[in-house]
């Protein structure tokens, strides 16, 4: 299981295996929401996780990650990096740039619904349409640095999370498998994971189209390594929470 208050109930999918660059990242302990502005973009788009299209070059970058229960840079961290943000007529998109040449995952490129939070490095998105706070109908996706995929949704805050006769946990609705675009790639600094979640997987009861320019959706995103005992966020929780807490992920603000 995740860590209480700075790791939350993970979630992976899957890509196809793009240089970093430092990133001076300024302290988010203030409690302050950090808002992005994605960029409407176009043009064709291979997801190799090479980042040499246009749109990448258009995207907004988030500046860095902190530490998620301090809101503090983490110099000493191994997932440091940045992302970029952009949305077009197909869906979201999400570019991570993380800084870690030690990434390990023992996992198939080509897993799904496997549980890359315990065994894998790589990085997550939780995503909660509309400008809401109050954890109603959110997402989660995570990917490894070699691809493995893992999506779920969940109804509430950490709901549901249950356990078959098996004994298996299973958290949130591991049936949702949106038909995302992804790709990763290692560099010399680290590796890239990039993604385009399509609208039409995000539809929620109160959300259920495209977003127009000028809206907000709350959106948190991470890295993390070693089973999360090493992970860093956008957004910080200072302590009011796990990964899960919609009321702390900042704002991505789509443009025209």
């Amino acid at each position: 299981m995740h860590r209480a208050l700075t790791v939350a109930f993970a979630a992976a999918l899957g890509c196809r295996g793009g240089a970093t660059t430092p990133v001076a990242v300024a302290s988010r302990a203030d409690g302050a929401l950090p808002t992005v502005t994605a960029p409407w973009v176009t043009g064709a788009m291979r997801w190799d996780g090479r980042l040499n299209e246009a749109a990448w070059a258009t995207a907004r970058r988030i500046g860095g990650f902190v530490q998620p229960g301090t809101g503090q840079p983490e110099p000493r961290s191994q997932v440091n990096g940045d992302a970029r943000v952009a949305w077009s007529d197909a869906g979201l998109m999400v570019a991570f740039e993380v800084r870690d040449r030690a990434a390990e995952s023992a996992l198939p490129p080509t897993g799904r619904d496997v549980h890359v939070w315990e065994s894998a490095s790589g990085v997550e998105v939780m995503l909660q349409p509309g400008n809401f706070t109050d954890n109603r109908e959110y997402f989660e996706v995570q990917v490894g640095v070699h691809g493995a995929r893992w999506t779920t949704r969940f109804d509430d805050y950490n709901r549901p999370v249950e356990r078959d006769a098996s004994g298996a946990m299973h958290f949130g609705h591991e049936d949702w498998e949106p038909a995302m675009e992804c790709g990763t790639a290692r560099t010399a600094d680290g590796y890239v994971v990039e993604m385009r979640i399509p609208w039409a997987a995000l539809a929620t009861s109160r959300v259920t189209a495209t977003p127009r320019a000028g809206e907000a959706w709350r959106m948190n995103l991470y890295t993390f390594r070693d089973g999360q005992r090493d992970a860093l966020a956008w957004s910080p929780l200072l302590g009011q929470g796990n990964f899960h807490r919609a009321a702390r992920f900042g704002r991505v603000v789509f443009g025209g």
